[in-house]
């Protein structure tokens, strides 16, 4: 099965918002297993969890002195880019097979983004105008038809 047909999408946005509003209760935003970074218009980043910032090279002082940007941290691909700024009209947007996603400056992390080809930019906080943040969630290349067996027809993935 498809892990990103639209109600998938969803559901995995969600349990990201989810874990964004608590991530000063629980650590679960922060030891994620994706890679997810939230950020504004401009681009610049405004939370990252540990593993975004292992990847990009980056560490929580320099999001909080807001100098990173992730329109710089993207490869270069007009794609993700676009679908970057996409998030800020309200749309969630999968970017399949994209690797690398980002710019990295390790060895070990230049192995490690290659686990997450696959890049799903979606809203993250509005207000009642427009979409003040958005994320990025980095996810793998791999298929839920084993998960898609464990559901039944009355719940949902």
């Amino acid at each position: 099965m498809d892990q990103y047909r639209p109600e998938r999408v969803h559901t995995r946005v969600d349990y990201v918002h989810y874990t964004y509003m608590c991530r000063n209760t629980y650590n679960v935003f922060e030891n994620f297993t994706y890679p997810i970074s939230v950020y504004d218009e401009s681009g610049k980043i405004t939370d990252a969890n540990n593993i975004f910032r292992k990847l990009a090279g980056i560490n929580e002082d320099d999001i909080n002195s807001g100098a990173v940007n992730l329109f710089e941290l993207l490869n270069g691909n007009t794609k993700l880019a676009d679908a970057a700024h996409h998030a800020f009209d309200g749309k969630e947007e999968v970017c399949r097979n994209m690797c690398p996603i980002l710019h990295t400056k390790s060895a070990i992390a230049d192995y490690q983004i290659t686990l997450f080809p696959n890049a799903i930019f979606f809203p993250m906080t509005c207000d009642h105008e427009h979409v003040l943040l958005a994320g990025v969630l980095l996810d793998e290349n791999k298929s839920d038809e084993k998960e898609d067996t464990m559901y039944s027809a009355d719940s949902s993935p």
